[in-house]
């Protein structure tokens, strides 16, 4: 072989590498993260994908989240722009490329919402349902809509009641692995709160079932467990179940956040006016929302901005007035649509 065939020989290789680079990640409910793989497809069954030049599988309930290796350079103009994302999804749509076309339509659907624009969240939703009705993220069509209206107070519920039925009967219609369903009975008792005690039964339920199938709905339900067990007067439970949530492997960022949340009430609930140093445990603890828990949902992080600045003016430390500040200014620069920038808003 001559020199030139070589290198020409060695390019073609080099190249080959480059265009099959296993770079895309799936994150797993129960905390496992699959690196350095390339998805090659993804639909409410299963996502397959090559590692180590073996097609391997997991089933759909069991993926969290999906990162793909060059998304941010596929979407680099529409990152901070849900206009653009969704256009730029729909040409992803025309290429065939079903996997990064999904994930670009719910990326403009959140920003979407997170934006005060819920009819061009929806429309986005709608267009994924339509074109992949057998899409791997079509359970995130039911997730966003079931957030926004839950997020959107007592005038929601209602209809975050529909959607997480109308999720179960995708689900168990459909024959999709059963963490689906299970979560979608958490949704309706999300949406269904009654008595305490009928809420908090019906909870352990759903803890109970999702243990050994979807990891994540059990958290997030042990999380609203605690939360309703501290409202009702049990902290000492609640606190047991938000320290086993911030001390367990693998814990997804929402539950977390949750567990930062409740501890950090707790804390602020013991406090008094001459405990300033409880006041300061309070808020050290809904900060570590933002700082620890940067994918956690919008919701909870909003919240946490809230209560940290309220933690901070009760504890007034040294430049409690530049924290309170920068959490403010983060909460109505970030999260200007949720109740609680609206609450400071008409604080001032």
């Amino acid at each position: 072989m001559t020199s030139k065939t070589l290198v020409a020989s060695l390019f073609a290789v080099v190249a080959a590498a480059a265009a099959t680079a296993q770079s895309d990640r799936i994150h797993l409910v129960n905390g496992e993260v699959v690196k350095d793989v390339k998805v090659t497809d993804f639909d409410v069954r299963s996502i397959r994908y090559k590692k180590s030049g073996s097609d391997q599988s997991k089933p759909s309930d069991q993926v969290a989240r999906v990162v793909l290796g060059d998304f941010k350079t596929v979407y680099a103009r529409g990152l901070n722009d849900a206009d653009l994302m969704l256009t730029l999804a729909k040409e992803q749509i025309e290429a065939k490329n079903s996997v990064m076309a999904q994930l670009g339509l719910t990326g403009a659907s959140a920003r979407y919402f997170d934006t005060g624009r819920p009819a061009e969240a929806v429309d986005a939703l709608n267009l994924l349902e339509k074109t992949y009705p057998e899409g791997g993220l079509l359970p995130e069509v039911y997730r966003q809509k079931f957030e926004y209206y839950m997020g959107a107070g007592s005038s929601g519920v209602a209809s975050a009641l529909t959607v997480a039925k109308k999720y179960e009967t995708a689900a168990i219609g459909g024959a999709w692995p059963p963490g689906f369903a299970i979560e979608a009975k958490f949704f309706q008792v999300l949406s269904e709160k009654s008595s305490p005690n009928e809420y908090q039964q019906a909870l352990r339920g759903v803890i109970s079932r999702a243990g050994g199938s979807n990891r994540t709905v059990a958290n997030r339900a042990s999380i609203e467990l605690a939360h309703s067990l501290r409202e009702s007067g049990k902290g000492e439970e609640a606190k047991r179940l938000y320290d086993d949530m911030v001390a367990k492997d693998g814990a997804d960022d929402s539950s977390r956040a949750g567990a930062y949340l409740g501890l950090g009430k707790i804390l602020f609930e013991e406090a008094s006016n001459n405990d300033k140093d409880k006041y300061k445990e309070a808020l050290l603890m809904f900060l570590r929302v933002r700082l620890e828990t940067r994918d956690a949902w919008p919701s909870l992080q909003a919240e946490a901005l809230y209560q940290a600045s309220q933690a901070a003016i009760k504890w007034r430390g040294p430049e409690y007035r530049l924290i309170v500040a920068r959490c403010r200014g983060v909460l109505l620069n970030d999260f200007k649509n949720s109740e609680w920038a609206e609450a400071v808003r008409q604080s001032r």
